[in-house]
């Protein structure tokens, strides 16, 4: 059978089945409302407001981690009401509700974790979780960033109506909570089942192609410093797939791009069906809900990353990259000669 690249009408309909389809004049990014958001919450933390504000060209914009390390920006444990309200305004308007909703699930899991483990929640704080204002919101350009243990989402802003959101970085340990009061809870569902779903579809010799590794790779290639240390998308072509498995494929994606509001992520997904046919997708590891296993989804436009091989199989680190438009770099160069650069990689 001869496979050819996805047709524009069937990926259309495919869109239309995973993000929710906007009208045209509101597919831009709400950077009007972003620019409000930010200047409320940092005039709301004054006279602290410059534990949260950081100029654009600071090396704070590009340091991101996921671990339970000591960070800069302001510390939702140490708002008040009124601020915290502000910050979730901030958050609502950038990320979707169902963003928010994991953002807040993977905070709230912390306190999950130390029971679990018995630390204490001086070192597990579901409150330790920080803020950061890049730049002068509405002055072009700026981001801001909200960032602790197991998440890392940070937004640039380059010019109105253009909005990144990557390098996000989801994680949530447990991943499947194992017993107390809240057994079976399973934040990263989606990212997990719709993966095994797509390889469950597969006929061997896509399989084949697919594969990878015989196990996980024990971890994210793509983290903090090392943005390009994947170059070249590995697995099976995305042209080899079937229509219903393409469909798989493009609600897994909606799994990571969907924390971001419609009008932010509706065009991100027009980016990748662009470049759809390029698109790899691979395997390491056992097909198997109780195994550690290891994905990739790499195209043009997309880079996205799943390693549960931690704590038996039940520790997720998961990673939504832009490779042309991490940190806003592609919107940045298009718009300003003197935009900042990172030195001959990416964070």
């Amino acid at each position: 059978m001869t496979h050819r690249k996805p047709k524009s009408i069937l990926l259309a309909l495919m869109l239309a089945a995973t993000v929710t389809t906007l009208p045209a004049a509101a597919q831009q990014a709400p950077t009007d409302e972003m620019a409000a958001a930010a200047k409320a919450f940092l005039g709301g933390l004054a006279p602290r407001a410059g534990d949260a504000a950081f100029a654009f060209t600071d090396d704070e914009r590009f340091d991101w981690h996921y671990t339970p390390r000591r960070r800069e920006g302001m510390k939702i444990g140490d708002m008040i009401q009124r601020q915290r309200n502000d910050a979730k305004t901030l958050m609502r308007s950038t990320l979707s509700a169902r963003g928010i909703l994991k953002a807040k699930a993977i905070m709230a899991l912390e306190a999950i974790l130390a029971e679990i483990e018995g630390s204490s929640l001086s070192y597990r704080d579901p409150e330790k979780y920080f803020i950061s204002v890049f730049g002068t919101p509405g002055a072009y350009p700026w981001g801001w960033r909200l960032e602790g243990h197991h998440l890392s989402v940070n937004v640039t802003v380059a010019a109105k109506g253009e909005v990144s959101v990557t390098p996000t970085f989801l994680g949530t340990n447990p991943m499947r909570v194992p017993s107390g009061d809240h057994k079976g809870k399973f934040i990263q569902y989606d990212e997990f089942i719709l993966a095994l779903r797509l390889m469950r579809s597969m006929k061997p010799e896509q399989k084949d192609k697919a594969l990878i590794g015989e196990r996980a790779l024990g971890n994210i290639v793509t983290g903090p410093g090392r943005g390009d240390a994947l170059d070249k998308p590995e697995g099976l072509p995305v042209r080899e797939l079937d229509a219903s498995q393409r469909l798989l494929l493009l609600q897994l994606i909606n799994a990571y791009v969907g924390i971001a509001r419609n009008e932010i992520g509706t065009p991100y997904m027009k980016l990748i069906e662009d470049g759809f046919g390029d698109t790899r997708f691979a395997w390491a590891g056992p097909v198997s809900e109780v195994e550690p296993f290891y994905y990739r989804i790499h195209g043009p436009r997309i880079l996205i990353e799943f390693d549960n091989t931690q704590g038996g199989g039940n520790h997720v680190h998961s990673l939504w990259r832009d490779p042309l438009n991490d940190f806003g770099r592609d919107d940045l160069h298009r718009h300003y000669k003197d935009a900042p650069v990172t030195h001959g990689h990416r964070p």
